[in-house]
C-alpha cells in the first residue's frame, strides 16, 4: 500500500478513543479552482500510447501505455520532446519516477479505447503482445518562469525497501521556504505527511536540512514505515516534496494525514493535487520527487 506514519503501540492504546481519521473524498468541481486559468491555458488532445507486455502484468502494461500516451500529449501541447527520464506528472506512479515537466502537466484524462494486440515484425519473428490505449488528455500549459536559484535537494535513506523498514526523508532547500511532503500511492491517491497535527511548523531556512521523522518525532512514537498492502508482492510509490516561498494550506480533509498507520483509501487523487499546485506561480515554488520500491518479505 504505502509508506505512512505509525504510532507506537503504547501511544495507540492511550489514544484509542481519538484514533480515527476524517476521510472526505475530494469532489472534482471547477468551483474549487480558478475556472478561467484552466479554460484559457489547458488543451484537450487525442493520443495513443503503447507498452510491451513482457515481464509485466496486464495491469502494469496498461499503466505504462497510459503513461506513454500522456507523455505524447504533453509533447504535442508544449511542443518539445520529453526524455525518458522526464516523465509527465501522470497520476499513475507505478514503475516510474513522476516529475513535474516545466510548463506542462496532465490534469485530466478519458479512455476512448484500449486493447491487447499481437505484433509480429516479420514472418520469422516471434510475435509479442502489446497493450495499446487511445485516450483524450487534458494538458495544462503553465506560464511564467521558474526561479533558477530556488531548488529543493532531497533524499531518503534507501530507495529499495522491505516491508517494515523504517524510512527517513531529508530535505534541504536553497532558499527559505515552506515545505510540504506528500506520499503519492500506487492507486493514484495522495496522503499528506508534512505538516501534520503533531508537526504543524513547516518553515525551513535556506541551506538547512529538514528531517522527517526527526528525534522529536521518534520520541513521540512517530515513524515512517514501509507497507506493501494486501495481495501485493511489491509496490512503487513516490514522495512529492513541494517548497513554496509563501505558506500554502492543503486541506487535511482532502489529503488525509497518514499519522496513525490507518488508511482506508479515501483521499484525493494526484490530479486534484496538480490542479492546486499549478495555481502557485512557477517562480514561487520548487519541487522534488523521490521514488521508492517496497517488496514483501518472503
Amino acid at each position: 500500500m504505502c509508506i505512512n506514519l505509525r504510532i507506537c503501540k503504547e501511544q495507540k492504546r492511550k489514544m484509542k478513543v481519538r484514533v480515527f481519521l476524517l476521510f472526505l473524498v475530494f469532489l472534482l468541481q471547477a468551483a474549487f479552482f480558478v475556472p478561467s486559468v484552466f479554460t484559457q491555458d489547458s488543451t484537450w488532445v487525442t493520443v495513443e500510447g503503447m507498452a510491451a507486455m513482457e515481464n509485466v502484468t496486464k495491469e502494469e502494461a496498461r499503466r505504462l501505455a497510459e503513461k506513454d500516451a500522456m507523455r505524447r500529449a504533453v509533447e504535442q501541447v508544449v511542443g518539445i520532446d520529453i526524455l525518458a527520464e522526464t516523465i509527465v506528472i501522470d497520476y499513475k506512479v507505478s514503475g516510474d519516477i513522476i516529475r513535474a515537466l516545466p510548463y506542462g502537466k496532465v490534469i485530466d484524462k478519458e479512455i476512448i479505447e484500449q486493447n491487447v494486440e499481437k505484433i509480429q515484425q516479420h514472418k520469422k519473428a516471434t510475435p509479442h503482445l502489446t497493450y495499446k490505449v487511445k485516450m483524450r488528455v487534458k494538458v495544462f500549459k503553465e506560464s511564467g518562469k521558474k526561479d533558477p536559484f530556488f531548488k529543493i535537494q532531497a533524499n531518503i535513506n534507501r530507495q529499495v525497501l522491505k516491508e517494515g523498514d523504517d524510512v527517513k526523508i531529508e530535505v534541504t532547500p536553497t532558499n527559505d521556504c515552506y515545505v510540504t511532503i506528500f506520499n503519492i500511492l500506487e492507486d493514484d491517491k495522495v496522503i499528506k505527511l508534512i505538516p501534520n497535527r503533531f508537526r504543524k511548523g513547516n518553515f525551513v531556512k535556506g541551506n538547512e536540512t529538514f528531517i522527517f521523522p526527526d528525534e522529536d518525532d521518534r520520541r513521540r512514537g512517530i515513524k515512517l514505515q514501509a507497507c506493501v498492502g494486501k495481495e501485493k508482492k511489491s509496490v512503487v510509490e513516490t514522495y512529492y516534496i513541494l517548497g513554496t516561498k509563501q505558506p500554502v494550506s492543503f486541506d487535511s480533509d482532502k489529503y488525509v494525514e497518514g499519522i496513525f498507520g490507518i488508511y482506508n483509501g479515501n483521499s484525493s487523487f494526484v490530479r486534484d493535487l496538480i490542479k492546486e499546485v499549478v495555481e502557485i506561480p512557477l517562480s514561487e515554488r520548487a519541487e522534488r520527487f523521490l521514488q521508492y520500491r517496497i517488496t514483501r518479505q518472503e
